[in-house]
């Protein structure tokens, strides 16, 4: 086992404590001034605008050192459910090497909140997960020594390397938060983090599962297997019944999960389908492109099945649904103003708020 302990931000809190001073009055300054696109500044360098139909802010990080970052001590981050994506903030013009690079980052489910996660590394990110409790960034990386899989301690700083082999990455946290699944060198293993103990399994998951109530939901190609945790033997399942000549217009190109694992989402080149575990029945649309179907874009969904969001990180589709789960109303904006790629957004923190998206129960 390989620990890294970050220094970054002991240093970042060394540059703020010289610059406060400087800052703060730069920033006093520039938010005294009347900008054409209404734009409130956060830090000296960085602002947000406020849509003008939804009043969602946009973000324009042009400085990603100077911005607020995930803290564990702040009870007002965690009153949502989140959403961690990863973003490289520099744009195309940049010519600032670490601006430039993926960079972990966090948000409310409604938009507000944004945060830096984790930016030790230098890499391409391709997978991450935060665990149940907050503390933990599950995050796999490519970079030229190979796709690094490692733990950051979000409370210390502190990195755990788990492995650095090829291949596809894939993660799941015990529902305690106290071991990880995952892949690495072709085969499965699980990681104890009070012991720092790596163990070979055989145990059935991917990167679309999750652990509740003692129970393991792992949404496959063409739906979903349910298993014991503790004795790790399967139970039931539940799917969509393939034609076996035609299996590429069956197969599901996209998939997720709601926390508890009662619902699940997945869409084939041709429908989309919104599957209750609990009743163990599913719905279905064919898939049209020139409107937004009912369960168009559900790549997070909320506790209760009554709010999901879009995937996309930096133009965001939120969703309210109706008690079958279908789309009711949305909202859509762009939620980031400066770099080119903000993706692969998972749900953490997903029970707070009762695991509503908005407060108030309006979109």
């Amino acid at each position: 086992m390989v620990r890294i302990v970050s220094q970054t931000r002991n240093r970042l809190r060394l540059s703020k404590n010289k610059n406060r001073s400087r800052s703060k009055k730069g920033l006093q300054k520039k938010n005294a001034q009347q900008w054409d696109d209404g734009r409130v500044y956060i830090t000296e360098h960085n602002y947000v605008t406020y849509d003008e139909e939804t009043g969602k802010p946009r973000h324009f990080v042009f400085k990603a050192e100077e911005w607020p970052r995930e803290d564990l001590t702040n009870e007002n981050s965690y009153d949502l459910p989140r959403v961690v994506f990863y973003w490289d903030n520099g744009t195309y013009s940049s010519d600032d090497l670490y601006e430039q690079r993926d960079k972990v980052w966090s948000i409310k489910t409604d938009g507000t909140d944004l945060r830096l996660v984790a930016d030790e590394f230098d890499g391409k990110v391709r997978l991450m997960r935060i665990s149940p409790n907050n503390r933990y960034l599950a995050l796999a990386y490519s970079a030229e020594e190979g796709m690094f899989k490692v733990i950051k301690d979000l409370k210390t700083d502190e990195y755990t390397e788990l492995g650095r082999s090829r291949g596809y990455p894939e993660f799941l946290w015990a529902e305690d938060s106290s071991y990880l699944y995952y892949v690495d060198q072709f085969k499965d293993w699980k990681y104890t983090l009070s012991s720092g103990e790596k163990q070979k399994v055989e145990t059935k998951f991917n990167e679309y599962s999750t652990i509740y109530n003692g129970k393991r939901y792992v949404v496959n190609e063409f739906g979903v297997a349910v298993y014991d945790e503790v004795k790790d033997e399967f139970l039931f399942s539940v799917g969509i019944n393939p034609d076996e000549d035609n299996l590429q217009d069956y197969e599901f190109r996209k998939r997720s999960i709601s926390p508890t694992g009662r619902y699940v989402w997945a869409e084939t080149r041709k429908r989309r389908y919104l599957i209750d575990m609990e009743s163990r029945t599913f719905q279905s649309e064919i898939k049209n492109g020139n409107v937004i179907g009912k369960f168009e874009k559900l790549d997070l969904i909320s506790k209760s099945g009554n709010y999901a969001r879009s995937g996309g990180a930096a133009r965001v589709f939120l969703f309210e649904l109706n008690n079958q789960q279908q789309l009711n109303q949305y909202k859509v904006w762009k939620q980031i103003g400066t770099g080119h790629l903000a993706q692969y957004s998972s749900l953490y923190n997903a029970f707070a708020n009762n695991g509503d998206f908005v407060k108030g129960g309006s979109l």
